[in-house]
């Protein structure tokens, strides 16, 4: 099932029984969530009554599912599970033999939706369709599959342009086309890098985006391991960290763009472990930062080992590296070679 099939079953009224959400588009994959939320709950995307969020964090996950079978909606049609943060290849042979028959009885619920959220790297399915992993076979008779794949360019390129016209700006498919092409086919790194392109344009006093501004303001797609590259820098391994700045030199990637990336990374490790010190949590830090969970809970785990004062030394180093390659004769690698070697100490 597509995330356009699932969708349909949402407007539709048909949602029942197990859906298995699975693939690498994460903003798509949350945008059904929350479309399956309002469609049994309406605006409010909640009932106390009647949706429960279980976790794979909790040790008794699955005796908590199990319970669940047997419960009815309360003053409503249906009710919905949503089972969140299992790593489902480490589940023991037991645990899914727990699990399927749980699945069993909940697949042909007319009155429980069960949605499995698994995020990119939760669940291996395989090469679909031709070769299907071993879990993924066993998952199949007692759920629904939902596959989260990356949209087309061409797709891509006519949301960008619906993206640009909600904030006021126009934006020529063209122009979209050369932003997804030049950024990423990634649907959260996408709406961040518009959002970019639509303040820029907007604060130089302009309605209509203009293509020469991307690669100005933009980073390129192949800095979408920023965040591998960053964590390999905070975590002290420098061989890593020297490794992927190779093959980031070897495909040309800018350095003004590697640096963006690793900036914009350790600025989010930053914001999100200032907000965890304060005590709140994975969701109202998602909330007041306005961004998405999945994002927050990467940064949460990369920074919780880390004090503030080293993120903001990082930070402080990177800026310094920053400046050097717009002012500096030296090499813009060089600036960043000595800058793996700086951070790797902090």
């Amino acid at each position: 099932m597509t995330s356009k099939e699932f969708l349909k079953e949402c407007r539709s009224g048909a949602l029942r029984g197990v859906y298995l959400f699975i693939g690498d588009e994460e903003y798509m994959k949350n945008h059904c969530l929350h479309a399956a939320r309002k469609a049994l709950f309406g605006d409010e995307e909640d009932d106390p009554f009647n949706r429960t969020v279980l976790s794979g964090e909790n040790d008794d996950f699955l005796f908590d599912l199990a319970e669940q079978t047997a419960a009815m909606p309360m003053f409503a049609e249906k009710r919905m599970i949503e089972l969140h943060a299992v790593n489902y290849p480490k589940l023991s042979r037991s645990d899914l033999d727990m699990l399927i028959p749980t699945l069993e009885e909940l697949k042909d619920s007319e009155d429980t939706v069960l949605i499995l959220y698994a995020e990119k790297d939760e669940f291996d399915a395989g090469q679909l369709p031709k070769r299907p992993s071993a879990l993924y076979k066993s998952f199949e008779p007692v759920s629904k599959a939902v596959i989260f794949d990356y949209e087309p360019p061409y797709a891509l390129a006519q949301w960008v342009c619906r993206h640009f016209a909600a904030a006021g700006v126009e934006c020529s498919p063209d122009t979209a086309e050369k932003l997804v092409a030049y950024c990423s086919r990634d649907m959260y790194t996408l709406a961040g890098e518009a959002e970019k392109l639509i303040c820029y344009t907007l604060s130089a006093g302009r309605k209509t985006a203009d293509p020469r501004d991307i690669e100005t303001v933009c980073c390129g797609k192949s800095i979408d391991g920023a965040f591998d590259f960053t964590n390999a820098l905070m975590r002290g391994d420098a061989a890593n960290a020297s490794r992927l700045l190779t093959r980031m030199k070897e495909k040309r990637v800018k350095s003004e763009n590697i640096l963006g990336g690793v900036i914009d990374t350790l600025s989010g490790m930053y914001a999100v472990k200032v907000l965890r010190d304060e005590g709140l949590s994975q969701d109202e830090i998602a909330s007041k930062l306005a961004l998405n969970p999945y994002r927050v809970k990467n940064f949460d785990l990369a920074s919780k080992n880390k004090k503030v004062t080293r993120l903001e030394g990082a930070l402080k180093l990177c800026m310094e590296a920053d400046l050097k390659i717009k002012s500096s004769p030296i090499d813009d690698y060089t600036v960043l070679d000595r800058l793996v070697v700086r951070l790797c100490r902090v």
